[in-house]
């Protein structure tokens, strides 16, 4: 499972982007199933990657919609991820890249079902990091002369509603200043070994170690059932000391016309190339599904160190930020595909709507174990679709996070080639007043009718066919419209969310005490002072 952090729909070569480097990333979508309607479960960080691990909506999980790096929860015990499922068929499992489900020993990688994970516990802007330089230029400023990370990379979140302001014992933890590159092991008999490798970690040769760690486990496992979950740290913005808010290695700098954006998508595609000669040298290419997303929209107020929407504008906003945080088709909408050379026929596309809720339900079919039957799922398996062209199983696909309401209400819904928005707003950050947005970003609710658009006709989502909260005149509106209200009514009433105590402490443990740190007689600062390559 190929997950790349902040990735618009707009951003990779195989949907149109004009001067982004993806060969690798291309040549697997057009050699499989390209899948143009592939929607995220959430329109920010960590409760898109909830959504992904269980299957189910994050709402049910009563999580914000992102866990900040210092904080003493994390996505609740009683979820069962994919892992823990496919682990429990016979599968090898392992985890590269960003987590952030929770950052304490209880919620990490090896204690929800994967036998290995390398990689960041949560988003690379959360955390100051080091930079082997390429040439001899940059150095950041000294620490302790912007206000703590914990808080800085917040703020956006707590504005829009998807996460709780920091405690001041959240922003007092120094683990909050500098990233960890983490490992960890599980041994047969459940014993887990966690490893802080660096802190502040090196984001020159950071890439590397994803891609040995991936293709070692693949070689590792050549002749096993495996699982790889390679959830990217890129393309997600980084603490402001870095150049242009990106990273790469030095072999990618200035590699493209895109600039240091498209520098960190094209390190992507190698690690992917990377992933793909291992299944071919290890014999496994034609054993392996893979599948490919982001796990939300771009974020838009980063300007060009983020990514792209494409054609999802949502024209009908009246402003140009309808990426990350919102429920726009800039914010949940992602470029998808899968390929699984001589099962998926190549140069195949699907309109269908997919979601990232389906991986859970899908990884299970394919290894032959049935879903848990002590809760709801709301993925569906794709491999219908995926395998004989059937069409999507979802009849209405609701989607949280947007307009405002967090996790409380559905902010917007699929249904066929409706989308239907019950309150919109912007993406993280807002807008002001300008040429851009003249009316600024407002927050509107729909709650009698629902504003509605064909996004098969209209993906852009410029012409609404509802107008002033009123039931359209049209039957075949009229019809849709109270189609959607009686399921939204349904899903209100069924869904509530489950709010789960955090993990008991731990040795060592304790407020301003639940942060990644290496050494805090050190502040959590062991591999020298960060810098800018």
């Amino acid at each position: 499972m190929l997950f790349v952090d902040d990735l618009g729909y707009g951003d990779v070569g195989f949907t149109g982007h004009p001067t982004t480097l993806t060969p690798n990333l291309d040549q697997l979508a057009w050699n499989g199933k390209v899948l143009t309607t592939w929607y995220s479960g959430c329109p920010v960080c960590s409760c898109s990657r909830a959504s992904l691990m269980t299957g189910r909506q994050w709402s049910r999980m009563g999580i914000p919609g992102v866990f900040g790096s210092t904080v003493d929860d994390g996505m609740p015990l009683n979820e069962t991820t994919v892992a823990d499922q496919l682990s429990k068929a016979g599968y090898a499992t392992a985890a590269v890249g960003k987590w952030h489900l929770g950052q304490r020993h209880a919620y990490l990688p090896a204690s929800r079902g994967f036998d290995q994970y390398l990689g960041i516990p949560y988003s690379d802007d959360m955390g100051e990091a080091r930079a082997t330089p390429c040439d001899r230029s940059g150095m950041r400023t000294a620490p302790g002369t912007k206000k703590a990370y914990t808080e800085e990379s917040l703020e956006q979140y707590v504005e829009a509603g998807l996460t709780r302001p920091p405690s001041a014992h959240e922003k007092d933890d120094p683990a909050g200043n500098f990233l960890p590159l983490v490992s960890q092991q599980r041994a047969s008999d459940g014993t887990i070994n966690t490893t802080i490798l660096e802190q502040p970690l090196d984001f020159s040769k950071l890439s590397s170690k994803y891609a040995d760690f991936a293709t070692g486990f693949i070689h590792e496992h050549a002749h096993d059932p495996f699982f790889l979950y390679m959830p990217f740290s890129h393309v997600h913005v980084t603490a402001d000391d870095q150049p242009d808010k990106q990273f790469c290695g030095c072999d990618f700098k200035n590699k493209t016309d895109r600039g240091a954006f498209g520098n960190a998508l094209a390190e992507v595609d190698w690690i992917v190339g990377e992933v793909v000669a291992a299944l071919k040298a290890a014999g496994a290419e034609k054993n392996t599904l893979i599948l490919f997303t982001g796990d939300n929209g771009p974020w838009m107020i980063q300007g060009a160190s983020a990514g792209s929407t494409g054609l999802f504008s949502g024209r009908f906003a009246g402003y140009w930020n309808v990426g990350k945080g919102s429920t726009w088709e800039g914010g949940i909408r992602e470029a998808g595909f899968a390929s699984w050379p001589g099962v998926i026929a190549p140069f195949t596309r699907s309109t269908e709507v997919v979601s990232s809720l389906d991986l859970f339900p899908t990884a299970l079919e394919l290894a032959g174990a049935k879903l848990p039957t002590d809760r709801a799922y709301d993925g569906k398996s794709m491999l219908p679709l995926l395998l004989h062209d059937q069409p999507s199983a979802h009849a209405v696909l609701f989607f949280y996070g947007g307009g405002g309401l967090g996790n409380k209400k559905p902010s917007a819904a699929r249904y066929g080639p409706w989308k239907a928005h019950w309150a919109t707003g912007p993406g993280l950050g807002g807008c002001d007043v300008g040429p851009e947005a003249p009316a600024g970003c407002p927050t509107i609710k729909y709650p009698d009718v629902p504003l509605l658009f064909n996004v098969a006709v209209d993906p852009s989502e410029a012409y609404p066919l509802t107008a002033n909260n009123t039931i359209p005149t049209d039957a075949k509106l009229k019809e849709v419209v109270q189609y959607l209200q009686v399921a939204y009514a349904q899903e209100t009433q069924s869904l509530v969310p489950h709010v789960s105590p955090p993990a008991p402490d731990e040795e060592g443990e304790g407020p301003g005490k639940y942060g990644v740190c290496c050494d805090r007689s050190k502040g959590c600062d062991c591999d020298g002072a960060p810098t800018a390559a």
